[in-house]
């Protein structure tokens, strides 16, 4: 743990440099031949020293699928081994962060991570806005994750309501 802590937080360091932070260096995942370094949930718990973050990672990613069952990820036009995602905050809704990750294929699968949150630029550890595209790309699409249904037909219920009220404004006009 010591050596995470004296280390140097390289993405940050890339992110306030101005050279990851563009919109237009960044594709989303599904555009290309997109592939990631698989985990189990063991190395999840020694990535992240526990399982607090890992066990907020279900409903976090719950929030952030598509209707495909996709999450919005992109990866850096420069460099294949950085990602990208914004992961909506818990407390505020307005609020969005976003999360950069440097994975590798040979060696250590995650090198680095940085989050906007309070929180994000430690590197002993990870705020649950770095473990959710972790988790997702790493363990959950290898092991046929799917969203709780409960949550499935709330979101649903919710989404159909929204879709009422919007086309009851536009009758109005």
């Amino acid at each position: 743990m010591k050596s995470y802590v004296a280390q140097n937080n390289t993405l940050l360091e890339q992110v306030a440099s101005g050279k990851l932070n563009a919109r237009q260096r960044w594709l989303p995942i599904d555009s290309i031949d997109f592939d990631f370094p698989e985990m189990d949930s063991d190395d999840l718990r020694k990535l992240f020293f526990g399982c607090y973050q890992i066990k907020q990672t279900t409903t976090y990613a719950e929030e952030h699928l598509d209707v495909h069952g996709d999450f919005a990820i992109q990866v850096s036009r420069e460099r294949d081994d950085i990602i990208r995602c914004a992961i909506k905050s818990r407390h505020r809704n307005a609020v969005k962060y976003y999360v950069w990750i440097e994975y590798s294929f040979t060696g250590k699968p995650i090198l680095s991570w940085y989050c906007q949150c309070k929180t994000g630029a430690r590197t002993a550890g990870a705020c649950a806005h770095i473990a959710t595209p972790i988790w997702y790309l790493a363990y959950a699409r290898h092991n046929n994750f799917s969203p709780a249904k409960g949550r499935q037909r709330i979101k649903q219920a919710i989404e159909e309501l929204q879709g009422e009220s919007d086309s009851s404004g536009t009758e109005s006009d």
